[in-house]
């Protein structure tokens, strides 16, 4: 579940919030929960009591303790670098202050609605990638796969196919869009169309890779020696 927390002194933001989260979560089928706070003491009282969240919506104009002191609460006192922090602002000029917090992404007000959407499907990205595993898109439905069922991916044109060892699905993206969010060290690049998951290969000549599922996925002649590299460094990590 997807743990989010929105902090703002101001009501109709945290409803409008809370409208876009959850009308999210309806289109998407993601499970998520959204806690709201009117003030950061609140927030960072709730924290000190144990709870987390993976994704906070925090206005900086807030009230005693504003947005970027709670920020460094969360980083500094309890030394949390994990959960994604999204400001919200009504003015600009805070982007020294907010660097040592490292936020996710900064929102002006009024709010856009597919700017706050893009926030919380990269959060889902980047916690994927943290948790081991991959997250993408099929239509309004977000789908995560963990890297290690990952086959292979296959592309063309703009379509994306995913071998799992239970499913095959398809979606929008590039082969540059998946590498980057995908762990570089178990997965290579044998053709411009192909991104395998080393773990699962069953034999490599020349010329193609053999998978563990039994499909062959070519080699281009450019690719060759890369392949080879990274078999070699493989090997050579597995066995020491």
């Amino acid at each position: 579940m997807l743990k989010i927390a929105v902090c703002d002194d101001v009501g109709e933001i945290c409803a409008e919030l809370e409208n876009i989260i959850l009308d999210f979560q309806k289109q998407s089928g993601v499970e998520l929960s959204v806690d709201i706070f009117f003030s950061g003491e609140g927030l960072i009282n709730y924290i000190k009591n144990g709870n987390n969240f993976d994704l906070i919506f925090l206005d900086i104009e807030l009230g005693k303790i504003n947005g970027v002191e709670v920020g460094h609460f969360i980083r500094d006192k309890m030394e949390d670098y994990i959960t994604k922090i999204v400001y919200i602002s009504s003015k600009n000029g805070y982007d020294r202050q907010l660097l040592d917090v490292q936020p996710l992404h900064f929102l002006t007000k009024p709010l856009d609605k597919n700017m706050v959407v893009n926030d919380i499907r990269l959060a889902i990205k980047i916690i994927g990638i943290e948790n081991n595993t991959f997250s993408f898109n099929i239509g309004s439905e977000t789908e995560t796969v963990p890297f290690k069922d990952i086959i292979y991916f296959e592309c063309s044109g703009r379509q994306m196919k995913l071998i799992s060892f239970n499913n095959v699905f398809c979606f929008y993206g590039t082969i540059s869009s998946v590498l980057s969010n995908i762990p570089k060290d178990i997965f290579m690049v044998p053709h411009r169309s192909y991104i395998v998951n080393y773990d699962h290969v069953k034999s490599i000549n020349r010329s193609e890779i053999k998978m563990c599922n039994g499909d062959i996925i070519p080699i281009s002649r450019l690719k060759l020696k890369e392949i080879k590299d990274f078999h070699a460094m493989y090997e050579e990590e597995r066995y020491k």
